[in-house]
């Protein structure tokens, strides 16, 4: 069966295809250098000059004070910790615990460091799946995607809350990254799902397309972090995983807050009120979408065409998980380098692929809200706060929800392009 060039086989028993190489003259690696560093420099100028808005920290304050709380107690899921739930696994608990042999001071400042060289791990890692050879072009690159992505709101506000998605998504996409035939293919993947359950989604779609050494090293690595959980917290443990993962009404009305940019929170948003026929309807749409979704990254990734399948996966945990916060939308950054690899290919729609990827830029970018007093500084289209009162509210309300719309029209365009081609094989779009 044919597969692209530019795509690692994905089956066990047939070797990979040769990578590219990108030439990449010394001026424009020192030029994609110096641009990563102006990024990051103004983002953290902003956190500096605004950190009440752009590194208050929030969720990385709940890690905090459940890691100080958790020896004293078993209160870590029947109580808030500065002020909200605890909401991740005891194995991710323990990990909360040691956070706390730092001072509260430097913590923050450590997880941005964290959630940065994961930013660029995610895409250096997605390059090399998209069939690009370690090279100064693939760097030069990797710094130019990653400055622009430090600019993207879902990243943005990923540091600005402390949170862990660019750090799980760096291990999954790092975990994809390995050769076939690494031993540990499947650990990263497998430590990823036992903080957050949804990365446990990679794993179906390793098994489906036929990777079963890599999805049972991942099956097990979960499973030991379960058993290492359940040793040092036996009663967190039972309340965790006797159905307290999946009480998401902890949230309260957090849950249909448009910050939920998800098919769950957009139904629930639209609607303004819970009741069971609205709910059964949330269920049925993520269940249709979760079926349709993995069987169109199966097909892409038994074809060869692991970077597609992959996001296509991650846009599918996206969109019927019961929450995606705006700050799970990490992946825009590696989506970023699948559009624009492919807009880089010798032939096909190459137009259509850079379009598509200042589109995705112009979507997420952290845009300045004309409607806001102070901060001055710049903020996600999503969160502009338009006044009831404005003739433009009933027109300009729907971009509470632009993500999930966005995605819900990448997730049809694909899958009726994959599933019902007009010709040749599914997914020839995309090689």
């Amino acid at each position: 069966m044919r597969t692209s060039p530019a795509e690692p086989d994905t089956r066990d028993d047939e070797p990979a295809p040769a990578r590219r190489r990108l030439p990449c003259p010394s001026w424009l690696l020192v030029g994609a250098v110096a641009l990563f560093a102006l990024s990051l420099y103004l983002r953290v100028s902003d956190m500096l000059t605004w950190p009440v808005h752009r590194a208050h920290m929030v969720d990385l304050g709940v890690y905090y004070s459940a890691g100080q709380e958790l020896w004293d107690n078993t209160e870590l899921y029947t109580k808030n910790h500065a002020g909200l739930p605890f909401l991740y696994s005891p194995f991710a608990a323990l990990f909360a615990s040691a956070m706390t042999l730092l001072p509260m001071g430097s913590v923050p400042w450590v997880m941005t460091g964290l959630s940065v060289v994961a930013v660029l791990v995610a895409i250096w890692c997605a390059w090399g799946i998209a069939g690009f050879a370690a090279s100064r072009g693939r760097l030069a690159l990797t710094l130019a995607v990653g400055a622009v992505a430090l600019h993207l709101e879902p990243i943005q506000s990923n540091i600005s809350f402390g949170q862990v998605n660019a750090l799980l998504m760096g291990l999954v996409v790092l975990d994809f990254a390995l050769p076939k035939e690494n031993r540990f293919k499947g650990v990263a993947l497998g430590l990823a799902a036992s903080v957050k359950l949804i990365p446990g989604v990679f794993i179906l779609y390793l098994l489906l397309t036929g990777r079963v050494r890599a999805g049972l090293t991942a099956l097990g690595t979960f499973a030991a972090t379960i058993a290492i959980g359940t040793a040092f917290l036996p009663v967190q443990s039972a309340q965790f995983w006797t159905g307290g993962f999946a009480d998401s009404s902890r949230m309260g009305a957090y849950l249909f807050w448009h910050g939920n940019q998800s098919i769950n929170g957009m139904v629930g948003q639209a609607f303004e009120f819970d009741q069971p026929a609205l709910h059964v309807t949330r269920l049925a749409l993520s269940a249709v979408f979760g079926v349709v979704g993995l069987l169109v990254a199966t097909r892409f990734g038994r074809r060869g065409l692991e970077l597609p399948g992959l996001l296509m996966t991650a846009l599918t945990a996206l969109l019927v998980s019961p929450i995606s916060w705006h700050h799970h939308w990490v992946w825009v950054a590696p989506f970023l380098v699948l559009l624009i690899s492919q807009a880089m290919r010798p032939t096909g729609p190459r137009r259509t692929y850079a379009a598509a990827a200042v589109s995705l830029v112009l979507v997420t970018a952290c845009w300045p809200d004309p409607y806001a007093k102070e901060p001055p500084g710049s903020v996600g289209v999503i969160w502009w706060g338009v006044p009831e009162s404005d003739a433009a509210f009933s027109t300009l309300d729907f971009i509470h929800s632009l993500y999930t719309i966005c995605g819900v029209v990448a997730f049809l365009v694909i899958a009726v392009a994959t599933l019902l081609p007009r010709r040749g094989e599914a997914g020839s779009a995309l090689r």
